[in-house]
């Protein structure tokens, strides 16, 4: 399969430090290849113009990450721009200058919330979270109420100092896996998705909770999480109101439960922990990611199983709830490298750099108004099965809820479906057409 990991460049820091600082005087060049420069008083960071796209599950809030740096747009309260400040006034796209080297990004905001909480983890598998602590949300051992927020990255701290490899958040739960493959959760435990026994929200771990050992790799979906354990086995937590977890059940489920219909994709995965995505792994289970209500599932071949709700075309294929709920190929034409979810819909990413969506297009997330013959006139009617996006050459899918990113080769970041918050900056009201987004070093239009 295609390895689409591209190096993204390195940050330069002046003095070979960073400070929070709350303005920023961007400047760009007019060569092939820019580069930005973000001028604080006390520091000054090279940026490359490369932002490759970011899954989170923020409704106002996007971001993505350039050279080892975190960037983030659109709302900021709750201190979730990272600079020191509870809310900058400004939605502007902005680096969180004082967390280098960050290798991936996640983000967990419930329903009805506008601001929500960022977790990031570092090439030297630690891991920083900021912006809203509601329910112990930052996983710093305290929090002092649903409006407790702190402004600057806090370091998650894991028994024995364990190195984390991954990272991964439902809406209001993170999850984290450790180098010995121990699987540890925080926040909210509403729908047992914290996996530590209880289905109350309030009821949730403040500091990482260990909930499984044994662990080869770890997938996290909107309410749910699933462990593919070393003898080859998947287990779940969470919720699954649909049949999204794979068993065909409807269940909130406070503890890991094995999913015996999945143990036949499970195979080859007996090496030790690794990260989801990893060019490592060798186990057939390379990706689990959920939307609302439906789940995707990628396999070593680029195969796309679905199961779950049907219900404005999560599953991308027809069926009553029986068959939705059952794994099942989707069958697109070519293999699939990445899967995104959003709320209600998918996009996938394949081989050729090719980009297919499916599900739910009120706000044109989906397919924006590309018809599945390719012309343009869908509008807002669900893409009930999977429909070509008109993009080429694209290395990263990413999104918030209602709103879809695609990265290109050349560094351009693409976005299409809601503008709430600035998501697409330059934009009002849903964006139907495919819109390269005007970020420090790439030209508007590009």
């Amino acid at each position: 399969m295609r390895n689409i990991t591209r190096a993204l460049g390195v940050a330069v820091l002046a003095g070979g430090t960073a400070v929070a600082v709350t303005s920023v005087a961007l400047t760009g060049t007019t060569a092939a290849g820019y580069t930005d420069t973000a001028v604080a008083v006390e520091s000054t960071i090279t940026m490359p113009a490369e932002y490759l796209a970011v899954s989170t599950q923020f409704e106002q809030t996007s971001v993505a990450l350039s050279g080892g740096y975190v960037w983030v747009w659109g709302v900021k309260d709750n201190g979730m721009s990272g600079l020191g400040v509870k809310d900058p006034g400004d939605a502007s796209p902005k680096p969180v200058h004082t967390l280098p080297n960050v290798t991936k990004v996640v983000g967990a905001s419930d329903l009805g919330e506008a601001t929500g909480t960022f977790g990031a983890l570092t090439e030297a598998g630690e891991v920083y979270t900021w912006g809203l602590n509601k329910l112990g949300r930052l996983g710093i051992g305290t929090t002092t109420g649903n409006s407790d927020y702190r402004d600057t990255p806090q370091k998650v701290v894991f028994p024995d100092n364990e190195r984390v490899i991954d990272l991964g958040s439902m809406r209001a739960t993170m999850a984290a896996l450790t180098e010995s493959g121990k699987v540890y959760t925080w926040g909210s435990g509403q729908y047992g998705q914290a996996g530590n026994g209880s289905t109350r929200e309030t009821d949730g771990p403040i500091a990482p909770f260990l909930v499984i050992e044994n662990a080869h790799s770890m997938h996290v979906g909107q309410r749910m999480t699933w462990v593919i354990t070393r003898d080859n086995h998947v287990y779940w937590w969470g919720r699954s109101i649909d049949g999204e977890n794979g068993a065909a059940t409807v269940a909130n489920n406070p503890s890991p439960e094995l999913i015996t219909q999945m143990d036949p994709f499970a195979i080859g995965s007996e090496a030790p922990a690794v990260a989801q995505g990893d060019p490592s792994d060798a186990c057939n289970i390379q990706t689990l990611t959920s939307s609302r209500q439906a789940s995707a599932m990628v396999t070593a071949d680029g195969q796309v199983y679905t199961f779950g709700n049907s219900a404005n075309g999560q599953t991308g294929r027809p069926g009553n709830t029986a068959v939705s709920r059952q794994i099942v190929a989707l069958g697109l034409p070519e293999p699939v490298e990445s899967v995104s979810a959003g709320n209600y819909h998918f996009t996938a990413l394949t081989i050729s750099g090719e980009v297919w969506g499916w599900g739910d297009n009120a706000s044109w997330a989906a397919s924006g108004n590309i018809r599945p013959d390719g012309s343009t006139g869908q509008g807002t009617t669900d893409a009930a099965t999977p429909i070509k996006l008109p993009l080429a050459d694209i290395i990263a899918l990413g999104g918030s809820r209602d709103t879809s990113y695609a990265t290109r080769a050349d560094s351009v970041l693409i976005g299409w479906g809601a503008t709430d918050g600035g998501a697409i900056l330059g934009a009002s009201g849903a964006r139907a057409t495919f819109t390269s987004l005007a970020l420090p070093g790439i030209r508007p239009g590009s």
